[in-house]
């Protein structure tokens, strides 16, 4: 009989694209989902029409992984996508008020033209090559505040959305650990190995105030050519908290499976 554990941690995840062997992994993880469905169809008949036998088939393995922190790295692999570093444009927006020289000073240089908005919800347009903009008094005067929106050059990390690409398949393993219940010290680890899955492209994203967005991403594990999907592997610690490795194997004895990789 197997020994009986008290898991009351969440698993660790560490995710490998087979296409290159990136490596997306995170050990913040606030929930990581297993989940395994049969469909079962049963053979009825005789007096009460009962159960007589169950056909098992379409065993489906999926999940989702909720992060603490937001992570790049999730959303390229919902998006199917490789992260990016190039040179776009955005918005800028800025609270400032005219100066005695009927002026407003940019924090940044302008692409090309600034909208201002006064007090009275007015809004202007105007052309500008510097950060220091000239305000018509008759728009907002002296001290009056007035609201700039203007576009800027910046570096960024991109994830592209795109209509025509969807998430590659990747190596993925849940990482837990075991406690003793006599002695509540950890007993062992738990391995949850999937070796090819992918990852859905549906995405939900809400920032509220004062509630912290936590990325969650779901999987959908895929059987080899022999039928196998993945496996549970519980590695023991030695005595003084050590995983238990056997540095003493034999070479021709130790296992030939070489974790993270597809066949």
């Amino acid at each position: 009989m197997a020994k009986q554990t008290v898991i009351h941690e969440v698993g660790k995840i560490l995710a490998k694209r087979i296409s290159d062997n990136k490596v997306v992994a995170s050990a913040v993880t606030q929930m990581t989902q297993f989940s395994q469905q049969v469909q079962q169809d049963f053979l009825k008949g005789g007096w009460g029409n009962r159960d007589l036998y169950v056909i098992n088939s379409s065993k489906e393995v999926s999940g989702n992984v909720r992060n603490a922190f937001f992570d790049l790295d999730f959303m390229a692999m919902q998006q199917g996508v490789k992260i990016e570093n190039e040179t776009i444009s955005v918005w800028e927006d800025e609270n400032l008020t005219v100066s005695d020289s009927g002026t407003v000073t940019l924090a940044y240089l302008p692409l090309s033209k600034v909208s201002l908005t006064n007090e009275d919800g007015e809004q202007q347009e105007i052309d500008s090559s510097s950060q220091t903009v000239t305000v018509p008094e008759i728009f907002a005067a002296k001290g009056k505040s007035v609201t700039a929106h203007y576009q800027i050059e910046v570096e960024a990390e991109t994830v592209e959305i795109s209509g025509e690409k969807f998430s590659e398949n990747y190596y993925f393993e849940i990482h837990t650990i075991e406690y003793d219940p006599k002695t509540s010290k950890i007993y062992s680890d738990l391995y949850i190995q999937l070796p090819k899955v992918n990852f859905s492209g549906e995405a939900d994203m809400s920032f509220e105030a004062g509630s912290p967005y936590t990325p969650e991403i779901g999987y959908r594990a895929l059987a080899d050519d022999n039928g196998k999907i993945g496996n549970f592997a519980r590695v023991k610690r030695n005595p003084d908290g050590t995983k238990g490795i056997k540095t003493d194997q034999d070479e021709t004895t130790k296992s030939s499976v070489d974790i993270g990789t597809t066949k």
